[in-house]
């Protein structure tokens, strides 16, 4: 198979571009023929498999004086011109409609990356939790982008879904089961490595100092941020909340009636993501919407147990075993829950161990030849 990758973003080996990356470079075949396409990228990217759009040599002069809209209609323009006798176009997200119909009426087949749940489903969650808050909805999504979207599943000819709940619903939105390859994402080795809690010994937790729960990513409505910090009141436990991200500009107001009481405290966004897992005792993410979030990956790697709603489990954890999953707005168990795993070290080292042996079959490049496989499966029948 030839496949030509699109991610229209500038490209750091972290967040879903390092994703795209990481998955890419673990489908290299001496049989396949596989590319990755970007706007432009760190000067690390140099293996022959990934392109910038931009050239490196004249990034500094082109981002300077170029604006990011006019970039982003080159790099597109220049990955369609890049198709010649591909077997298939790889979108990932931010990939525009148009592009989409440019490469169909050539003739190519199309691969789309899910990332989120469709937007008719983030929307619909969203738009009810931002008026529970009396907050104006700042999701970006609206009646064209989720036509749009539509648009765009309907041309491709397949699609990676990286969670069992995100193919159901985009099953319940008439997308035919043959077109969806069931996946997941993952997590280097060098993560467990770096930040695993039982790389040299099992922690203890035993009152020698508080517990530490880490909340890791936009802390944003989306991510259930505010019922995090209500449950977390709630709970009252002896144990500290360290909030790790960029606040949404609509939470500040009430996220500052939090910071610094409660024991809760704030991290900005940090690249030290391996330093924070391993300060850590539990991991705990209400997310409302979510596909399979990175962060989860990466607390089984740290072997931290967790507490997750569905979303935020993304197919890989499971209630019982690694943690506890729960549905976002029950507080009466995630107060209960948070309680539980505060006070039973017996379960908080058996959810850990549970996780850190569950992460080696998550490392990047597993997931990559997992899919590669269904690639192939799907290439077969057609």
């Amino acid at each position: 198979m030839k496949i030509k990758a699109f991610y229209p973003n500038y490209f750091f080996d972290v967040a879903i571009t390092g994703a795209a990356y990481r998955i890419i470079r673990g489908m290299q075949s001496a049989e396949h023929d596989i590319t990755l396409m970007g706007i432009a990228s760190e000067k690390s990217f140099q293996e022959k498999f990934y392109t910038d759009a931009v050239p490196k040599w004249v990034k500094k002069i082109v981002l300077k004086f170029v604006s990011i809209k006019l970039l982003t209609k080159f790099a597109h323009f220049r990955f369609v011109l890049s198709l010649k006798s591909a077997d298939y176009a790889y979108l990932w997200p931010g990939v525009n409609l148009s592009t989409y119909q440019a490469i169909k009426n050539k003739g190519y087949k199309i691969i789309h990356e899910c990332v989120n749940t469709h937007e008719a489903n983030s929307k619909s969650i969203l738009d009810a939790a931002y008026a529970q808050l009396n907050l104006p909805a700042k999701h970006g999504m609206n009646a064209q982008s989720i036509d749009v979207e539509l648009k765009k599943l309907a041309l491709s000819d397949l699609i990676f879904s990286c969670s069992p709940l995100m193919t159901d619903l985009l099953i319940k939105i008439g997308i035919s089961r043959h077109k969806i390859l069931q996946t997941s994402y993952g997590l280097s080795a060098s993560f467990i490595a770096n930040s695993s809690i039982l790389q040299t010994q099992t922690k203890p937790f035993v009152n020698q100092s508080k517990l530490t729960f880490i909340f890791v990513g936009s802390i944003s409505v989306r991510k259930g941020a505010h019922l995090l910090l209500d449950y977390w009141v709630k709970a009252n436990l002896d144990a500290n909340l360290k909030l790790v991200g960029t606040i949404e500009s609509a939470l500040k107001p009430l996220i500052a009636q939090y910071i610094n009481q409660h024991n809760v405290t704030h991290i900005p966004f940090t690249d030290d993501l391996p330093s924070i897992y391993k300060q850590a005792d539990v991991f705990i993410l209400p997310s409302l919407e979510e596909g399979s979030p990175l962060v989860t990956y990466l607390a089984m790697g740290a072997g931290l147990p967790m507490l997750l709603t569905p979303m935020s489990a993304g197919g890989v954890i499971t209630n019982g075993v690694e943690g506890f999953v729960i549905e976002p707005y029950d507080a009466i168990n995630w107060v209960n829950a948070m309680r539980k795993i505060t006070e039973d070290t017996e379960l908080r080292t058996q959810y850990s161990a549970a996780a850190k042996n569950k992460a080696s079959n998550y490392i990047w490049d597993t997931v990559a030849k997992q899919r590669l496989k269904l690639l192939q499966m799907a290439n077969n029948k057609t």
